[in-house]
């Protein structure tokens, strides 16, 4: 069996639309893999106590400005992408429900049945597959910016040791 016939399938189910929405799946869960891969090696990067000192208490506040800039950047980039899944979906709807109504004036009887049966499939499947792909990665999102909050906290914290020793 051709590894691709399950995409070819959901692209035959799912109308045109369905390249866009999986172009655009690959992108936001390689940049959410990113994202989650930065705030791994960043709470690496403080997991050693760094020294009270004027240079430690520096390379806190680059940790802080890093992370947080990072963070900020990623999730612009990322709402956007999120956003544009369910409307692809949408989109996806709405050339359904054109095609379907252009079948039922063509045609009559038993076959504006078929057409219509067909054309409400198709709509399901885009607007099924925008929200697939937006709904995880709105997860991951909360996921990332709990782990930056708290990655945040402790630099805080950390900092605010360093400033009591010196």
């Amino acid at each position: 069996m051709n590894a691709l016939a399950p995409i070819i399938d959901l692209v035959h189910r799912g109308g045109p639309v369905m390249f866009a929405i999986m172009a655009l799946s690959v992108v936001l869960y390689a940049r959410c893999m990113d994202l989650l891969l930065f705030l791994a090696r960043s709470r690496r990067a403080f997991q050693a106590e760094p020294e009270l000192s004027q240079q430690g208490l520096a390379r806190v506040r680059w940790l802080q400005n890093d992370w947080h800039e990072h963070f900020m950047q990623q999730r612009v980039t990322l709402g956007a992408m999120i956003a544009a899944a369910p409307l692809l979906g949408l989109l996806g709807t709405v050339n359904g429900m054109i095609g379907t109504f252009e079948s039922l004036s063509r045609v009559g009887g038993d076959k504006s049945m078929e057409g219509l049966a067909s054309g409400i499939s198709e709509v399901l499947v885009a607007t099924e597959s925008g929200l697939v792909v937006a709904i995880p990665a709105v997860l991951v999102v909360y996921y990332a910016h709990r782990q930056t909050q708290k990655g945040l906290q402790h630099l805080n914290e950390i900092e605010a040791r360093i400033r009591a020793a010196l």
